[in-house]
């Protein structure tokens, strides 16, 4: 199974596209799409544009679980797609999520984080 979200970042704030749900025990592929939000003034008036990030040599995914933190690497990378496998935890709750970038010229950059929820499931 395989999740697709749109991870638009803006500043200092990242807004998630669906939220993430999933229920403890899961193994899922996740696959990112991400985007660049900037603002820009065409004849003196600010407008709002997308800018994807198509230069990424690397993403890792940090997590923070009830656990500590751990590190998953990236499968697969595609222009602004990026995808991961998750081994969802059995310790039901609202954990963190935050995306490490680093492109083809060494340069390193941090994603702000955002949430998922693991839940319990009917069994």
């Amino acid at each position: 199974m395989i999740i697709k979200a749109t991870l638009k970042v803006n500043g200092y704030k990242a807004d998630l596209s669906p939220k993430l749900l999933l229920y403890k025990g899961d193994v899922v592929y996740i696959e990112f799409t991400l985007y660049n939000k900037v603002l820009s003034s065409i004849n003196g008036r600010n407008v709002e544009k997308n800018l994807p990030l198509n230069a990424l040599a690397d993403v890792k995914l940090a997590l923070r679980t009830p656990n500590g933190t751990e590190t998953v690497e990236s499968m697969e990378i595609i222009e602004n797609r990026v995808k991961f496998r998750l081994d969802v935890s059995d310790v039901i709750g609202v954990y963190e999520f935050q995306m490490i970038c680093y492109d083809g010229d060494g340069c390193v950059f941090h994603l702000p984080p955002c949430s998922y929820t693991i839940t319990d499931t009917i069994e």
